[in-house]
This record gives structure tokens, C-alpha cells and sequence, in this order.
């Protein structure tokens, strides 16, 4: 138990460091292409990320799939069967990694000698291909063990080289961008030290583990449910992504821009969230197959935080966010960047997917993908219909409203099932915490409107945030306190007997 809190530990620090440097170079980078390139090359650019993006459904959820099988084996220490399962799922990579490298050569061609852009035909050939090549070193390499790390509540190893990585390669971009104007000796910074940091998870993995053993008989049975994955996978990737290529086609690249622009901000912030939880799943998955008594009162205590952390964490955004985004993009005036009415949209949409992560988390412990896969088909179905429907009246704001759509769908179905068929409670076990944060974040929204802090200066804004943020943080504690004193008792406990040891 000791070493396993001592994992969680280091995978939170290791996380939260990983985080501060990625939230502080992704708002740096973006800045200077639109200061060196303009909007529309960085609405390019954004949308070649978003193809990339798509590009990892050819995993076909063997990932997940993977990490679901893992828990249980990992957690008895049942290695033989471990190698089992990793023998498998390294077949599946080397399948894909090849049908992978066939996909990047057609779409390279069409997207840089077919779709028109303000970049030279050859360098977007070529930044796909540089895009391309980290990932597909992970299909043959390494992608089975970094599954095998963060299972085994190893992820501190991993974030660790991102942010080595991440502060080699955009120093090398900044530096790039401030001497020249080569996006493809950007691109190429970043996979060469892309390159090395796969490499060096591949060795620590390979070091570590001396157990492993890839050239057993494969247990493809362990993985079967890949495919309802890949449904699961796909309906994310709808979610997180579709906004994007739909602006593209039927708006324009500076449309994409500003999306892209908004969605840094919040797209950041949910990344330190999922850092921060993604410190202690491997505990609970563990646990939801080993102990399932201390799983329920410790899940409860997750749900609860996690749901009051996200509705404090997006209120204060939807407060502040507009200053800041008319800060950050102060001078750039060849699109309008400052929008009310996406700020409140884009708080909605990531309140009402945050409400959902913790029952989904459910599913994927109890791995059923298969039984839930309909909940996903229906989610994709209603977030492109209402999506291409609502762009073509409302521009951005109709492609965050299918998504919206969608995701009140997705959550009263992922609750339902997490709650009624797998932890065989009620679902107001969940309602009553969403339904107590709602009404604060009306409450203050009520007060405050999006657009209150308009038009002041950086250092008004972080004192305003700093003010505000303590009793809007006392607010949410107070009325989750009240609604679920159970959850606070067990953090309690658990400090308590933390000291005494």
C-alpha cells in the first residue's frame, strides 16, 4: 500500500509540473503564429491537428480495451497472463501502424495537393509527414508499454519525459519562430525530440519489467471488446473534434482560429484536470476488481470532488475568460476574437462533460463497452445532426450547441447505467451532487455574467480573480458539504489515520 501511495503521489506532482509547463507554452506558441503567420495559417494548421487526432481511431480501442484487461491482472500480480494480454494487443499495433502509414501518405497528398491553402503545397506535405512519424514509431515500439506503465500507476515516468519534451521542442519552435519563418523546421523539432522521449520510455519499460514476455501465445479473448471501444473512442473523438472540421468546411480557416483559440483555454484546463485524477485511477481500477466495499466509498468521495472541482474550476472561466481572451489576442485583428456568447457556450459544454467522467470512469473499470456502445452511436448521431444543422444558422456557437445536444443525452444515459446496473444504486446518488452544483453556478452566474470584467488590465483581472475566487471556492464547498456529508467524513477518516500511522 505504501508503494502504491507513494505512485499516486509522484504521478500528482509529476502531473501538476507537467501541466504548468504545457498550459504555459501552449498559450505562447499559438500567440506567435497568428503574430508571424496570421489567422488562417493557424486555422490550417489546427485543422491538420484535428486530422491527427482522428487518425488514432486505426488503435480500433485496443488501447482501452488493454487497460481494462490490465487492472485485474496487474493488481494480482498475475503476470503470465499479463504477458498474455500485451502479446495481443502488440499484434493489433503492428497492424495498425502499417494500415497507419498507408492512411498519412493518401491524406498528405489530398490535403496538400488538393485542398487550397495560403502554405506551399510540398511544406504541408511535409509537416504531415514529420506529424506523423512519433506516432507511428509508438504502433511498432512503444504503445504497449506505456499501457503497461500507467496500469501499473507508473505515469510519473511518462509525464516526466513530456515535460522534458515539451520544454525541448517548443524552446526549439520559439527560438524558430523568432529567427525564421520555417514551419517545417518547426515540425521537425518536434519529432526528433519526439523520437527520443518514445525511445526512452521504450528502454525504462523494457528495463523495468523483466518479466515481460511478448512472444507468448496470445490471448486475443482478453481485448474482444476493441471494437464497442472503438464505438466509445469514436463518440470522443466526435465530441472533442468534429467542431473543428466541420468549421472548417462550412465556415472558413479564421473561424477555425478563433475556435481553436477558446478551445486552448479549455482544452488546457481540462488536461490539468484529467492530470490530476489520472494520478490515482490505476488505484481505483485496481480496486474496483480487488475490493469493491472500499471502491464504493472511495468512488463517492472521487465523484463528489471531481463534479464540485469542475463546476468551480469552469465558473471562475466563464467569469475571467473574456478579459483574457481580449488579451491574449490584443493587436490580432484580422478576425473578432472576443465573443460572450462562446465563452458561456464553451463552459456549458465541458460543465455537462465533466458531470459525466466519473460514471463513464465506471463503465470503463467494469469494461462494459459493449452493453453501452448504443449510448455512444446515438451521441455522435445527434452531435453531427444537430452540429451541421445549427453552423449553418449560428457559425460557432451552432457547432457548440450539437455538442451540447449530445452531451445531455450521453449524461443522463452514462449515470443511468453506471449507477443502476453496475454500482446498483440510485441514480440520485450522482443528481443530487450535478444538481447542487448547477444551482450554485446559477446562482453566481446570475451575479456575475461573462462579460463583467471587460476591457481591464492583466493585473486588475488577477486581482479580481483572486478575490473572487475564495468565496466562490467557500460557496461550492459549503453547499457540497451540506449535500454530502459522507464523502467529507471519509476524506476525513482518511486523513486521520494517515497522521496516526
Amino acid at each position: 500500500m505504501i508503494n502504491k501511495d507513494s505512485r499516486i503521489k509522484n504521478n500528482l506532482i509529476s502531473s501538476l509540473i507537467y501541466q504548468v509547463v504545457l498550459i504555459s507554452l501552449s498559450f505562447l506558441l499559438p500567440r506567435l503564429y497568428l503574430e508571424n503567420f496570421g489567422s488562417e495559417v493557424n486555422g490550417v494548421l489546427s485543422t491538420i491537428k484535428q486530422i491527427f487526432v482522428y487518425m488514432f481511431l486505426l488503435e480500433a480501442g485496443v488501447g482501452l480495451a488493454t487497460t481494462q484487461a490490465l487492472y485485474k491482472r496487474i493488481g494480482e500480480k498475475d503476470y503470465k497472463s499479463a504477458n498474455e494480454v500485451l502479446s495481443a494487443t502488440n499484434s493489433y499495433y503492428i497492424r495498425t501502424g502499417i494500415i497507419y502509414l498507408a492512411i498519412v501518405l493518401v491524406i498528405a497528398v489530398i490535403y496538400a495537393y488538393v485542398i487550397p491553402t495560403s502554405i506551399d503545397s510540398n511544406v504541408v506535405f511535409l509537416i504531415i509527414i514529420l506529424t506523423a512519424l512519433p506516432a507511428l514509431f509508438s504502433y511498432f515500439v512503444q504503445a504497449k508499454y506505456r499501457i503497461l506503465m500507467e496500469v501499473d500507476g507508473r505515469k510519473y515516468v511518462i509525464n516526466n519525459s513530456e515535460t522534458i519534451l515539451q520544454l525541448a521542442s517548443n524552446a526549439g519552435k520559439i527560438l524558430v519562430l523568432v529567427l525564421t519563418d520555417s514551419l517545417i523546421l518547426i515540425q521537425l523539432i518536434f519529432c526528433i525530440m519526439s523520437l527520443i522521449q518514445l525511445a526512452f520510455l521504450y528502454f525504462y519499460a523494457k528495463r523495468r519489467y523483466k518479466w515481460l514476455d511478448l512472444n507468448v501465445e496470445p490471448d486475443f479473448d482478453a481485448i474482444s471488446q476493441k471494437n464497442s471501444v472503438l464505438v466509445h473512442q469514436l463518440s470522443g473523438m466526435v465530441f472533442n473534434n468534429t467542431d473543428v472540421i466541420l468549421i472548417s468546411v462550412l465556415c472558413d480557416f479564421k473561424a477555425v482560429s478563433i475556435y481553436a483559440i477558446y478551445n486552448i483555454f479549455f482544452s488546457q484546463v481540462q488536461n490539468f484536470i484529467t492530470s490530476i485524477v489520472s494520478s490515482f485511477t490505476f488505484a481505483l481500477g485496481q480496486m474496483f476488481h480487488t475490493d469493491r466495499e472500499k471502491f464504493a466509498k472511495l468512488f463517492n468521495v472521487y465523484e463528489t470532488f471531481y463534479i464540485m472541482g469542475t463546476f468551480i474550476i469552469y465558473t471562475l472561466m466563464a467569469v475571467f475568460l473574456l478579459p483574457l481572451i481580449q488579451i491574449y489576442t490584443s493587436g490580432i485583428n484580422d478576425a473578432q476574437y472576443t465573443n460572450v456568447w462562446l465563452v458561456l457556450l464553451f463552459v456549458l459544454m465541458n460543465l455537462i462533460a465533466g458531470s459525466k467522467l466519473p460514471s463513464n470512469a465506471i463503465i470503463e473499470y467494469s469494461g462494459d463497452f459493449e452493453k453501452t456502445r448504443t449510448y455512444a452511436i446515438w451521441e455522435m448521431v445527434i452531435n453531427i445532426t444537430v452540429s451541421v444543422a445549427a453552423i449553418l444558422y449560428m457559425g460557432i456557437c451552432g457547432a457548440i450547441l450539437g455538442t451540447i445536444a449530445a452531451l445531455l443525452y450521453r449524461v443522463i444515459m452514462t449515470i443511468y447505467y453506471s449507477n443502476k446496473k453496475v454500482l446498483k444504486r440510485s441514480q440520485m446518488c450522482t443528481y443530487k451532487i450535478v444538481i447542487s452544483n448547477g444551482a450554485v453556478f446559477a446562482v453566481i452566474m446570475a451575479m456575475f455574467f461573462v462579460d463583467t470584467f471587460s476591457n481591464v488590465s492583466f493585473l486588475q483581472l488577477l486581482i479580481n480573480g483572486i478575490v473572487h475566487s475564495v468565496w466562490i471556492v467557500g460557496l461550492y464547498l459549503l453547499v457540497n458539504f451540506a449535500f454530502n456529508k459522507s464523502a467529507f467524513k471519509t476524506i476525513f477518516e482518511l486523513y486521520r489515520r494517515k497522521t496516526n500511522q
